[in-house]
């Protein structure tokens, strides 16, 4: 499994994908935050700094799935998958090798592109707005939103398992993306909705921006680690049944 994790990660971050998406998904809610900033600047640094994280998010629903589809899709098209299994390697050491690449690259664009949004936020705004202490306000709502969107990223991972052409698990991903946010802010407009909500990934990227509470931390990190183990295991189910050409 080392040897197999150690080839898998120099695969990831050898790929062109993966710096050319991770450029654009770590400047561009920056810059889209500081074009913000120079046209209005009645935020506060912690209005500012939320929407940095609301800015990362938009980025990530549109191209995350194409990372994705490339990571994972890419890997059967070039038979790297199939060779894998030749060499005597389990299926499930496959799918966890591959699954913690792809987690480790969203982790590193997240953690990247949420810096440099605060950076940028606080810089411009300065450290006021907050209400509340800084390490809960920030640092901690840094750290949950990354498991957050770690988890709502693996979304994708698991859609490129099902359809095995690029085109195709792209064009899903993208679907599934933009629905299942767009289907979470219409639900929270009703109050019986939110605690149904609050129980997803794509949920939990909403409420941690207004919720801090040690019950919604909660929420989120064991909403989001149910998601990630529900992902690999149907990866898995899909993966084991998979006859390999």
């Amino acid at each position: 499994m080392g040897n197999l994790l150690k080839w898998e990660m120099k695969q990831t971050f050898a790929s062109k994908a993966f710096w050319i998406l991770g450029g654009a998904l770590i400047t561009l809610p920056a810059l889209m935050l500081f074009a913000s900033l120079a046209i209005s600047s009645g935020m506060t640094g912690f209005n500012a700094f939320l929407e940095g994280l609301s800015n990362y998010n938009a980025f990530v629903i549109f191209l995350i799935g194409v990372f994705a589809g490339i990571h994972v899709t890419g890997a059967f098209e070039g038979r790297k998958i199939q060779s894998a299994v030749m060499a005597g390697n389990s299926r499930f050491a496959i799918l966890a090798a591959k699954f913690i690449s792809y987690s480790t690259a969203v982790a590193l664009y997240s953690i990247a592109s949420i810096a440099i949004s605060t950076a940028v936020a606080f810089g411009m705004q300065g450290v006021n707005g907050i209400d509340g202490s800084f390490t809960r306000e920030i640092i901690a709502r840094a750290l949950v939103y990354i498991v957050v969107e770690i988890a709502y990223s693996a979304t994708c991972f698991f859609a490129s398992m099902l359809v095995r052409h690029l085109g195709g698990a792209i064009g899903l991903n993208l679907g599934l993306m933009l629905m299942s946010n767009v289907i979470a802010q219409l639900l929270l407009n009703f109050a019986w909705a939110e605690r149904f909500v609050r129980l997803t990934p794509v949920g939990q990227s909403m409420m941690v921006l207004m919720d801090m509470s040690n019950s919604n931390i909660a929420v989120a990190l064991v909403t989001s680690v149910a998601a990630v183990a529900a992902v690999l295991a149907l990866s898995y189910v899909k993966f084991r049944r998979e006859e390999l050409k």
